[in-house]
């Protein structure tokens, strides 16, 4: 059952079995897995069933440069920001979870083994195929991505990246909730406080808003799905009013992570093309190459985990001499803001620099392509149940700019703040503060070149750039912008982590946290399919422990 907060029968917010807050991946998948067992579950979402710009009011907060707005990135709606994802799905690697001596607060108190097994059944959440990332989930004897690269192996790993439909996870279970007898989803339900009993062990109720009227929620567990940001506030805030909740303050809100993401420098290959396009798996799924470092080499070299792709030509160069790009530049000011920015590789240029004429003409001389890319965007991207990402067209000239995706050191400088402005449902607005430590650039400088000597050393590849503007480039690396982690981060001690291997809060009997603010490191993986695995397992905890 879907319905609103304001008129819903009351009796809706008594007793409740199971509160879940958020109805994003992590939530939605909770909710569903424990209504699928036979329990009673309460869904909440702030949001509607659309996205509603009053609302975005809710989530702007302070943010450091050149961290994007804390508005950006997210969705206040049923379904939450799988509305916006590109549907990447990445599993967290080996070397992720353990502990790292060059990595501080490094060390997972769950192991990849354990992880890996609701990988699968994330996969299948997330409509991505099979949890198989080998190449050889591409076929029999697939080539690799250029002729020597199998020679730089063990050092060098050739891997792939698969994606989801993408799946917008309300769409895709918006039935099966509606029909439930079991499953109650409240919109415009905004949670603005935790209320706890004295000593902070329990959660006694929640406070519901709909903007105009509150309501109190019972339940015997609750559990934050409201994404990283999201849920450390509700913390924040019940940390305020709680004492005993000061024994939280060595981690939360702090060793907040992001992604950094740097396109830098070209690879050129001799004779045959490398492998750059999309490409199908066995079981139908897109797929794209990427490049990693193995995990002994990691150690040896003191690098962080981090991920290389063949990237597109800046869109906003007229020099990648494509129609199909240049039009696509002139036309950005339709995207949403999130994108504009990948198009450019971050250099924020605009469709009224000097260069536009010469946009214009690759598009008049690039007709024919234009005609070829509209078909397949029309059939392969908007027509299609399983789209093609997004465009991928080769520089005219045979070089590829190299994409460096990289985890960032868990750091207590970087962190999520209450600060006293307040929004219009009284609640504290956030302020971001992140920046890169010298051990992340350090890292990112080195792991270039480790590449480019790896690179250097076969006859038909080369890592070209220019190594006296490497750091400075490392340096103004963006963060990547959605990828919220760390600020509840997961372990064995109150001392330097907020919730336990089964994220439980440390010390609080009903409250749990599904989002990857408990990742206590985040690899190089985009964190959604993380988040769906985390919260099947948190389902399966939950299950276990309920003999009602």
């Amino acid at each position: 059952m879907i319905e609103y907060l304001q008129g819903c029968d009351t009796q809706t917010l008594e007793d409740v079995p199971y509160c879940v807050i958020g109805s994003g991946a992590a939530g939605i998948t909770v909710a569903v897995e424990l209504a699928r067992a036979g329990k009673r579950v309460l869904l909440l979402e702030a949001g509607d069933w659309k996205d509603d710009s009053t609302l975005d009011d809710a989530y702007a907060g302070e943010v450091t440069p050149p961290h994007p707005a804390a508005t950006e990135y997210r969705r206040q709606r049923f379904g939450g920001t799988t509305h916006l994802w590109g549907g990447r799905c990445v599993p967290l690697d080996k070397q992720d979870l353990d502990i790292r001596p060059h990595v501080p607060y490094s060390g997972w108190p769950i192991t990849h083994e354990e992880l890996s097994q609701y990988y699968p059944s994330a996969m299948d959440y997330c409509d991505a195929g099979q949890a198989d990332f080998k190449l050889t989930a591409l076929g029999l004897n697939p080539e690799p991505m250029f002729g020597e690269l199998p020679g730089l192996y063990p050092e060098i790993i050739e891997c792939l990246e698969r994606y989801s439909l993408p799946t917008d996870f309300a769409r895709k279970f918006q039935t099966e909730i509606s029909q439930s007898k079991l499953l109650t989803v409240l919109l415009r339900a905004r949670c603005t406080a935790l209320n706890t009993n004295t000593d902070g062990s329990n959660i006694e109720s929640i406070t519901l808003s709909d903007g105009i009227d509150q309501w109190q929620v019972r339940a015997r567990k609750f559990i934050l799905c409201g994404g990283g940001l999201e849920t450390t506030r509700l913390l924040l805030m019940a940390r305020q009013q709680c004492t005993a909740w000061h024994r939280f303050d060595a981690a939360l809100g702090r060793f907040y992570t992001c992604h950094f993401d740097l396109i830098f420098g070209d690879l050129r290959f001799k004779g045959s093309p490398p492998k750059f396009d999309f490409e199908k798996t066995v079981d139908d799924v897109y797929a794209r190459r990427k490049l990693n470092f193995s995990a002994d080499y990691q150690l040896q070299n003191q690098l962080l985990n981090s991920t290389f792709r063949l990237h597109f030509p800046p869109y906003g160069d007229p020099a990648h001499g494509s129609g199909v790009l240049s039009f696509i530049y002139l036309a950005k000011s339709i995207l949403a803001r999130e994108h504009q920015d990948i198009l450019n590789h971050g250099r924020g240029l605009t469709t009224e620099d000097q260069n536009k004429l010469l946009h214009i003409k690759n598009v008049l001389l690039g007709f024919p392509s234009m005609i070829r890319f509209g078909y397949e965007w029309l059939v392969k991207m908007k027509l299609a149940k399983r789209r093609l990402p997004y465009t991928l067209i080769a520089n005219a000239n045979g070089s590829y700019p190299l994409e460096f995706n990289s985890e960032q050191i868990p750091s207590a400088q970087n962190r999520i703040e209450l600060v006293s402005q307040h929004d219009g449902f009284n609640m504290p607005r956030i302020a971001m503060k992140w920046q890169l430590t010298d051990a992340d650039i350090e890292s990112g400088v080195k792991s270039f070149e480790c590449l480019q000597a790896a690179l250097n050393k076969t006859k038909e590849c080369r890592l070209e750039f220019d190594s006296g503007k490497l750091r400075e480039q490392m340096n103004g690396a963006l963060p990547v912008g959605g990828h919220h982690m760390g600020t509840t981060r997961m372990g064995h001690s109150v001392k330097d982590s907020v919730v336990n291997a089964d994220c439980q809060l440390h010390g609080v009997d009903n409250l749990y946290v599904a989002s990857s603010s408990v990742f206590p490191t985040s690899g190089h993986a985009n964190p959604t399919l993380t988040i769906v695995a985390l919260a099947l397992r948190l389902s399966v905890h939950l299950l276990s422990k309920d003999v009602a």
